[in-house]
């Protein structure tokens, strides 16, 4: 345990810290605490807040113990210490069940944000409050700067949505890693050390040791630069899908070609990854190289006039270009009473109703389903075929994603639904790309995503 000592005289100031949250329309907010500095900091600057004001959301300090580690156990219960000693509300969460053999960091990250969400659930907020600080900002634009790409160069978002419902807030990314533990040391709170932290074999030990040697020099006006680029290409992306692009019945989009190539190359080939996202059912951008061959196929007058890209049909046509969804790797699965599923990660199919379900792709029985039921004509054959088609005993009883009305829609059982899901935004929604996600739910008939009620995009 690192017992910090206690002559040293630091202040941070909570109101600047955690100025742009509401936090008079929230009854309680949920903080992540490991136990380490960054984190426990972020606890007690959070209640030197709460102390500041007559009135404040209840305080839910929640630590999740993945069983990773021998010591894990005991760590959780000396954050349970002190905030039994603070007066401050603490629950430790378990990550149960056998461990994945490979790829554990990235399970124990997903772990990790969908226990907090349970939390955040059961405290009857919809913000949960992170120590991410100013070095891990310039350890992820590092890593993401020896990946390639220039989106992610923005790094950490302060803000983040996960499953359009519950807010992920990190309000110290403007803040070092020292002054967080300075002000411990000013409090006489000890920290715990996660020896993981200091694995010579993980990328980001190893960045920061970098950063600790070198200096981070200008990263953080690199970050906060790409940062506005990003915001700018997105909002020009975000009108190209809104003025140039049609989308029928969620399954189909038609493109005017001529309209979309007005823009800047870096808007169109961000509104192209966008679009081939969303109807792709992918959880993120095909690469801008593929991104720019699909936008140059839009206006292309040469080689074939169809082509396949991120799970989609492009396919030029007199009046323009119309982009579906591919027939090919669509899954065929069950969805038991009670339960629900994401399909194809373009459909959220909920069974309310006491029989099973089956939900493929509709195919050419899907089409001729249709025609029986009276609204087959002008169909786009090609698109319906990879549209969802629900089946109860075995037997079609809808293709949903069709507006057309028709008799067939009475064999749903009642509490069956099939709605429209954008896995590109739908899990986890960064900030900065809050008017991409709008123009998504706007073209394809979503439900509107949650305003962000903190204002931190800029403060980093």
């Amino acid at each position: 345990m690192n017992v910090p000592p206690t002559n040293a005289d630091h202040r941070l100031d909570p109101e600047e810290i955690f100025a742009g949250i509401d936090f008079d329309r929230l009854t309680a907010v949920v903080v992540a605490v490991s136990g380490g500095s960054d984190s426990l900091a972020l606890l007690f600057l959070l209640d030197d807040l709460r102390k500041s004001r007559a009135v404040f959301p209840h305080i839910v300090a929640v630590t999740i113990d993945h069983g990773l580690r021998a010591e894990s156990a005991e760590e959780a219960l000396y954050v349970a210490g002190l905030c039994k000693t603070a007066g401050l509300g603490h629950r430790i969460v378990n990550w149960t069940g056998a461990k994945p053999a490979t790829g554990l960091s990235a399970k124990a990250r997903e772990a990790r944000y969908r226990l907090l969400r349970d939390a955040a659930g059961e405290a009857a907020t919809d913000v949960i409050l992170t120590g991410h600080t100013l070095d891990d900002q310039n350890e992820t634009f590092m890593m993401r700067a020896a990946r390639g790409g220039e989106r992610g160069l923005a790094a950490m978002a302060p803000v983040t949505l996960l499953e359009r419902e519950i807010w992920l807030v990190r309000p110290l990314l403007g803040i070092r890693r020292e002054e967080l533990r300075a002000y411990l040391r000013m409090r006489g709170i000890a920290w715990r050390d996660d020896p993981s932290n200091a694995n010579p074999q993980s990328e980001r030990v190893q960045v920061r040791t970098a950063l600790q040697e070198q200096g981070s020099g200008d990263i953080p006006a690199r970050i906060a630069r790409k940062g506005a680029q990003r915001l700018t290409v997105n909002s020009e992306a975000a009108s190209l899908l809104l003025d140039h692009v049609v989308v029928t019945d969620g399954i189909r989009a038609e493109l005017n070609a001529a309209g979309f190539s007005s823009s800047g190359d870096d808007g169109q080939r961000l509104a192209m990854g966008v679009l081939l996202a969303v109807m792709g059912g992918l959880p993120f951008l095909p690469s801008m190289q593929e991104c720019g061959t699909a936008v140059r196929h839009l206006t292309g007058t040469d080689g074939p006039r169809r082509m396949s890209l991120g799970r989609c049909i492009i396919q030029r046509v007199k009046t323009g270009v119309t982009i579906y969804r591919e027939m090919r790797s669509i899954p065929d699965a069950a969805v038991a009473p009670g339960t629900g599923i994401v399909w194809d990660g373009r459909y959220r199919v909920s069974n309310g109703a006491p029989v099973p379900l089956r939900i493929r792709a509709a195919g050419d029985d899907g089409v001729a389903f249709l025609q029986a039921g009276g609204c087959g004509d002008g169909i786009h054959r090609a698109s319906v075929r990879s549209s969802p088609a629900l089946l109860v005993e075995g037997r079609i009883a809808a293709v949903p994603a069709l507006s057309h009305p028709g008799p067939h829609h009475a064999n749903v059982p009642a509490g069956v639904a099939v709605t429209r899901h954008a896995a590109l935004f739908d899990h986890i929604l960064s900030g900065y790309d809050e008017i991409l996600a709008a123009s998504v739910a706007k073209l394809f008939g979503l439900q509107d995503y949650k305003r962000f009620s903190v204002n931190q995009i800029d403060k980093n």
